[in-house]
């Protein structure tokens, strides 16, 4: 009798708790839970002794909150993908106000600088890599079981909605600016075979419906325009191939992981041809500036990052990138509706509206 008492107890909790936090359609809503670098860091970097740090304005400028340690002007595609689903924006792992039912909510692990291999980002001094990022997830676990219980907690991780995004860094902090001959296609199937046992290891962990986005045009950031100078500040077309590559060999790996790992939804998200569509049809969503940041220095804005003293545009909204790296608010929301709603072309083999509606074994 104590037993099923504290059973029903742990599922009227969990009711509680999404009604509560349910600001949108209850039936497209699910936890999500974060891993990768600084495209999905959410403020975790602000409790580290890191460089990799944006709690300052101007970022945070369209934020209600101001600045948050989102590398951003303002909410970054995690929070729209929160808004589409209805509920409230999870909350970084190691932010004081991390518990309580807002552990139902789902969690975000993602830092700044990290990247797949454990090296990458070591110029920042403190980020959490993606081994660090797991082990807090098993922390995560924990709490959730004290807070409703084993059952509950493994149901809620099973059924959870995962988002990875983790590879850029590798390339531009790492290989872009390492004096090693290396063949990129040999760091390729390096970085790949590193990603396997991370995405392995994540499954372990109890996770099934999981959302890996690719790297993006990175030849097209304004911190690589501004470094390699290419003419009229088209794309730096070795820097392309190397993200076309890499990509390809993602989407193989997650093909092999669905096939391979029993119960997996392992799911292709294309943010390389989303921002690609982007910059090649910028007045299909309102661009006027694709190949240059808002806020920042030097040419293109691509120097360094955007700082206290930098300057920043007036419109945001005619922007596609925010700083050296990131996207602006308004990109997040393009992508974040693309990856909800979008076609195969952008997501496969699931969107994320059907993923949530998916049944797993």
């Amino acid at each position: 009798m104590g037993s099923t008492l504290a059973g029903l107890m742990s599922i009227l909790l969990i009711l509680s708790a999404l009604w509560s936090i349910n600001i949108g359609e209850a039936t497209d809503s699910a936890p999500m839970i974060v891993f990768g670098d600084s495209l999905v860091d959410q403020g975790n970097n602000n409790y580290l002794f890191s460089i990799a740090r944006c709690d300052y304005l101007p970022y945070g400028v369209d934020y209600p909150g101001g600045a948050t340690g989102r590398f951003c002007n303002g909410r970054i595609i995690s929070d729209f993908l929160s808004q589409l689903m209805g509920t409230e924006p999870i909350l970084p792992w190691l932010s004081p106000q991390m518990n309580g039912d807002r552990l139902l909510r789902g969690a975000n692990f993602g830092s700044a600088g990290c990247g797949i291999a454990d090296d990458t980002g070591s110029m920042f001094i403190g980020r959490l890599t993606i081994p660090r990022q797991l082990e807090m997830f098993g922390q995560y676990q924990n709490a959730l079981r004290q807070l409703i219980g084993q059952s509950a907690a493994a149901e809620l991780i099973r059924t959870a909605i995962y988002n990875v995004n983790v590879g850029g860094n590798d390339w531009i902090n790492n290989y872009v600016v390492s004096t090693s001959r290396t063949p990129a296609s040999d760091y390729t199937n390096f970085l790949i075979s590193i990603y396997a046992q991370h995405l392995k290891n994540l499954y372990r962990m109890g996770a099934r419906k999981i959302v890996v986005t690719n790297i993006g045009p990175i030849g097209c950031a304004p911190s690589m325009l501004n470094r390699f100078n290419p003419p009229d500040g088209q794309c730096v077309d070795t820097l392309q191939q190397y993200a076309m590559n890499f990509n390809g060999a993602l989407k193989l790996l997650l093909d092999q992981l669905r096939g391979e790992l029993p119960g997996s939804l392992f799911v292709y998200s294309n943010g390389f041809d989303m921002m690609m569509d982007f910059i090649k049809n910028p007045k299909a969503y309102g661009f006027e500036v694709v190949n240059q940041g808002c806020c920042g220095q030097g040419k293109y804005k691509g120097y360094l990052t955007c700082t206290r003293l930098s300057s920043y545009c007036g419109d945001r909204t005619k922007y596609l990138f925010w700083d050296a790296f990131h996207p602006t608010e308004t990109t997040n929301m393009l992508i974040a509706k693309r990856v909800f709603y979008g076609p195969t072309s952008d997501i496969m083999p699931l969107n994320v509206q059907q993923l949530i509606h998916s049944n797993i074994s």
